[in-house]
């Protein structure tokens, strides 16, 4: 009888998490588990414009050297880059961390507006 209700809890748990997920992504902002990954990750958190940019994943920076340029500043003062060519705002925005490494984050926006 325990065990099974600790299942219960855990699948309502589950549900309550991917329900606050599914909210958060229908308002245009940055859910839990994204931001879960981001902070594991190790990824500075980037805000511009007042706006939580949504974490993408890691990049090699050398491998990047030649195709980005600079971009502009988040709010904190961390230096934004994009690739050459985009149009402004670009897809995916850079933030360089130590001489290797590198994050790639985008603007979250509303499911119905991609």
């Amino acid at each position: 009888m325990r065990k099974k209700r600790w299942i219960v809890s855990i699948v309502i748990l589950i549900i309550i998490l991917f329900m606050s997920e599914l909210m958060m992504l229908s308002s245009g902002k940055v859910g839990v588990l994204n931001i879960t990954q981001r902070v594991i990750s190790g990824a500075p958190h980037v805000i511009v414009q007042g706006q939580t940019l949504s974490y993408q994943g890691k990049v090699h920076w050398e491998d990047m050297q030649n195709s980005i340029e600079e971009y502009s500043v988040s709010d904190e003062g961390n230096v934004l880059y994009k690739a050459l060519g985009t149009p402004v705002p670009p897809p995916w925005i850079y933030v360089r961390k130590g001489n290797h490494q590198g994050f790639r984050y985008k603007i979250p926006q509303l499911l119905w507006k991609l």
